[in-house]
């Protein structure tokens, strides 16, 4: 039982992550996520202007949704192979390598998000010079 409460706390954080990109995605759509705000692509060029935080974030929405819905998912699987692995012990190291593919997945994405949300920015700050 010790590796289903494992995976499911991994499922768990993974459906987290995915609900701060999600909720960052769909603030910054709203307007409603400040630019000093305590989350958001937080980088140096992105806190540099109002234009550069709303043009980088709006660059980056499409990677955000497509984080959300990964670590969704894979969390979703997770827990779903649990389930069915768990009670007839056939918990392998694929099942364990699962969320952790998930995670690897999520913080490629979100780095890619922040990249394209500074190059984004950056070009944001100089059209406003």
């Amino acid at each position: 039982m010790e590796e289903f409460g494992a995976l499911l706390c991994s499922a768990l954080g993974l459906v987290a992550i995915a609900g701060l990109a999600h909720y960052i995605r769909n603030a910054a759509a709203r307007g409603s996520l400040d630019r000093n705000s305590a989350i958001g692509l937080r980088t140096r060029i992105t806190k540099s202007s109002d234009a550069a935080w709303v043009e980088g974030h709006r660059a980056a929405a499409p990677w955000l949704m497509s984080c959300a819905f990964t670590g969704y998912f894979i969390g979703l699987l997770t827990v779903g192979a649990a389930i069915i692995a768990v009670p007839t012990g056939s918990v392998g190291p694929a099942l364990l390598a699962l969320p952790a593919a998930g995670f690897a997945a999520a913080v490629v994405i979100l780095v890619v998000a922040t990249a394209i949300a500074n190059r984004r920015g950056r070009g944001a700050v100089a059209n406003h010079e």
